[in-house]
């Protein structure tokens, strides 16, 4: 059994995955929102220790993907507010003492790591001004709450990503060989697809600017997609493409979740071309012929369903039938058109698309199907059943 919930977290995201051989089963968290969604994960906590009548909720594994403030935020809520009734066995996060741990850009596969030298370079604050000056911010949310986390984990005690290989080094998927595969107790098997090397570099680069004092209070500029949709209604197909340029989303933890043959990409905000790449390698990894796509029972959209996040490549790369979209549309107002059309456009089978919020973002794709059954093939819509509920995925 193996069961994603999405659940309602805003416009950021928080997964709750269940797998065993029965209903309740093991948990993993990924990711919990913005500060509001804390109060949400709480009370998924508290239900599954009356489901299991225990006073302690023992989850396998915490994963905050990236620094953004829509995932990361609700963890921090959650871990200074929470007491005996949660542990947490395993927790994976690239902060700043992970990354100050990358080795060198050359390197393919993480080596040993030892212990940090404090005599060593500071790659997140110690640069040169003329290294600074040559990168440019791309995305300065959430930083500050990054350092907030690894301060708050190293208070409470909390080791990270301290399995082999990374030894509390950060979590990343090396150039050449097998990705790194982690198998929880119980039998969830965790493939890494992301994120690379490079973009973790890429967020050093920028995490020492902001650092260094070149960032700016209040933002009012980022990428595009971050500045609101210009969607209107019917949606209407356009050529072309476009890409993320976040070194933040680029350093997303992407993970394929398997167990007794079902299979779930789980993509944080990650790089649609790096997604693709790395699904590839697996699928050439496990004998599959040479561009024949991975099957998957479901794929949680990146970046939530931002049509920066999602191409023609990464649809072509894998073969699935539902998709789920975490998102409220309230400050980004995804999920992008384009997006959601190349799922209907590309899918290899009918697809369904799985909303965590019937809002007025969402709603039109089932209240006004037919505008776009005028153009594109059929498809399937569902939404939560409560306030609480999100959307959910329940694989036998």
């Amino acid at each position: 059994m193996l069961r994603l919930e999405v659940l309602p977290a805003g416009c950021g995201d928080c997964l709750w995955l269940e797998y065993g051989d029965r209903l309740p089963g093991r948990v993993v968290i990924i990711d919990g929102g913005l500060r509001e969604t804390a109060g949400v994960l709480r009370r998924r906590i508290d239900a599954a220790r009356r489901e299991r009548g225990v006073e302690t909720l023992e989850v396998e594994l915490l994963v905050v993907t990236h620094i953004d403030n829509d995932h990361i935020v609700g963890i921090i809520e959650l871990l200074r507010g929470i007491g005996p009734e949660l542990r947490v066995k395993e927790l994976w996060f690239n902060g700043k003492p992970q990354l100050m741990r990358l080795p060198p850009a050359a390197a393919r596969s993480p080596p040993a790591l030892p212990t940090a030298d404090p005599r060593a370079p500071d790659m997140m604050g110690g640069q040169t001004a003329s290294v600074a000056k040559a990168f440019a911010p791309a995305d300065l949310l959430g930083r500050q709450q990054a350092d907030e986390l690894s301060a708050l984990l190293e208070k409470t005690g909390r080791a990270c990503n301290g399995r082999v290989p990374w030894l509390g080094g950060a979590v990343w998927l090396p150039d050449e060989g097998e990705p790194p595969v982690v198998t929880l107790e119980g039998g969830l098997r965790l493939t890494v697809l992301g994120p690379t090397l490079a973009r973790l570099r890429k967020l050093c680069e920028v995490w020492g600017d902001v650092l260094g004092g070149k960032d700016e209070p209040a933002r009012s500029r980022g990428p595009a997609d971050l500045l609101g949709r210009k969607d209107n209604w019917p949606p209407v197909w356009k050529d072309g493409e476009t890409a993320d340029g976040s070194a933040a989303n680029g350093s997303s933890i992407a993970l394929l979740a398997e167990r007794e043959g079902h299979a779930l990409l789980l993509a944080g905000d990650a790089y649609a071309g790096d997604l693709a790449s790395a699904i590839a390698r697996v699928a050439a990894l496990r004998g599959l012929p040479a561009g024949a796509p991975l099957p998957l029972d479901g794929f949680k959209l990146p970046h939530h369903a931002s049509q920066n996040n999602l191409t023609k490549a990464l649809m072509e790369a894998i073969d699935c039938a539902r998709f789920l979209v975490s998102t409220d549309g309230s400050m980004h107002r995804h999920p992008d058109h384009q997006a959601l059309l190349r799922v209907l456009k590309y899918a290899r089978r009918k697809p369904e698309l799985m909303f965590n919020h019937d809002r007025e973002t969402t709603r039109p794709w089932r209240e006004k199907k037919a505008d776009v059954l005028r153009h594109f093939r059929d498809y399937a819509t569902s939404y939560p059943e409560g306030p609480d509920a999100g959307a959910v995925l329940t694989l036998p």
